[in-house]
């Protein structure tokens, strides 16, 4: 998927060219990009007979993968952002001895600009960690298994089209598999949208909730065996994004996130017949189960405000 991203183009598909596993199709999707990225993903497409384009009004990430997706004719998909790269050896070593499996997952690595890295993600093959990253890249999905279980990303503009792409996957196969080969270079790009409109993620959070129980609420096999999974999984993807936007946001527009995705959660737990309670999981950092854990009290105890005072107090930025 390509918006205004001439500048990180070229080193992308470098990365793509340089593979060592050869037996590849590109898919190059424009979402009416206003910068020159459509003419260079004209010359791209004609030098080279692997490589597809196609063009359409800007309608965001979501649906421009999904029309992207609408042309692939592989075995497996691979979701690559215009600003991340690969490392030369990436499909490889992902495909080699898995290509029984519905997904495969790999770790990443975050970069600056001059290659410096930041970080890597590496994962151990456990249940939890299936879950654990919901970016869809640095995997393999099969394609029959998309197609088969109907999975898109959402049908709108939406921050946060990763973490319901995740749990849709994941809420139809159990046949998913987590090496330790790390070759997916994420950018730390300060123009994205996660780093621009901190309102706009916000305000997704409540239907990236609606997105995941619309999806899977008729999978009750899934939703009985899994409930654990279920609602640690709704619970860190609310505590996680209040947590990170204390510093943007003013107490009453921190309280007012507070009530409305809370509710919502609620709503799903009482429809699958479960219950608010005290959980962990163990591939988890302690920090981050605490952190629920701590909301989990404060709402049985009426104490969320005192919290949310506290988080305001500690983090918020003017």
């Amino acid at each position: 998927p390509i918006y205004n991203g001439v500048a990180f183009l070229d080193k992308c598909m470098e990365s793509i060219l340089n593979q060592t596993y050869k037996n590849i199709e590109v898919i190059l999707s424009d979402d009416g990009s206003t910068d020159n990225s459509l003419k260079e993903i004209k010359k791209y497409a004609k030098k080279y007979d692997f490589i597809k384009y196609e063009s359409h009004d800007n309608v965001g990430l979501s649906e421009t993968r999904n029309k992207a997706f609408a042309l692939v004719t592989g075995k497996f998909v691979t979701y690559l952002d215009v600003d991340d790269y690969f490392d030369n050896d990436f499909l490889e070593k992902l495909i080699t001895n898995h290509e029984n499996y519905d997904i495969i997952i790999g770790g990443y690595r975050r970069v600056y600009e001059d290659g410096r890295e930041l970080f890597s993600y590496h994962l151990s093959d456990t249940e939890w960690n299936r879950y654990r990253r919901v970016t869809v890249w640095a995997k393999l999905y099969k394609v029959s298994f998309l197609k088969e279980n109907k999975i898109t990303f959402p049908h709108e503009r939406l921050f946060g089209e990763d973490v319901v792409y995740t749990m849709r996957c994941m809420s139809k196969t159990n046949n998913v598999i987590i090496t330790d080969y790390v070759g997916y270079n994420n950018l730390i790009n300060e123009n994205s949208i996660t780093h621009k409109d901190k309102h706009k993620i916000l305000n997704d959070v409540p239907k990236i909730l609606h997105h995941i129980d619309n999806f899977i609420e008729k999978n009750d096999s899934y939703l009985t065996d899994k409930k654990d999974i279920v609602y640690y999984y709704l619970m860190k993807i609310f505590a996680s994004y209040l947590v990170e936007q204390a510093q943007f946001l003013s107490y009453d527009e921190l309280y007012r996130y507070y009530q409305t995705s809370f509710s919502i959660i609620k709503e799903i737990i009482k429809k699958y017949h479960y219950k608010i309670h005290l959980y962990s999981q163990k591939d988890e950092p302690l920090k981050v189960n605490l952190i629920i854990n701590i909301f989990t009290i404060c709402e049985k105890t009426h104490t969320v405000k005192l919290l949310l005072h506290f988080l305001h107090l500690c983090y918020y930025k003017k």
